[in-house]
């Protein structure tokens, strides 16, 4: 049994998620040192918004995606154009 917390867990798993489906499609490799950072900004963001709207977690998600390009300039990659809380799913899209 984990002691983490249920909204935690849905938190890393949404993160994770999103940043599987950014890294897929993104046009410039990122460090693997880089990898657990954005995850890490990820949960951050999205944590605060679980149990809310999938807007939100939307919200959160692309505000983090817009900060990482804006401090990493040769990546570039899709943004959440939709959530599915409940199966921790997104969909991303090139905007």
């Amino acid at each position: 049994m984990s002691d983490t917390p249920e909204a935690d867990q849905i938190a890393r798993d949404f993160a994770e998620n999103v940043y599987a489906a950014y890294a897929h499609q993104a046009t410039s490799a990122i460090h693997p040192s880089n990898e657990q950072v954005l995850v890490t900004r990820l949960v951050e963001a999205i944590r605060p918004v679980i149990g809310g709207s999938s807007d939100g977690l939307i919200r959160a998600s692309n505000a983090v995606l817009d900060d990482w390009e804006s401090n990493n300039l040769d990546v570039r990659g899709p943004r959440v154009v939709a959530a599915l809380p409940a199966e921790r799913s997104v969909s991303m899209e090139f905007g």
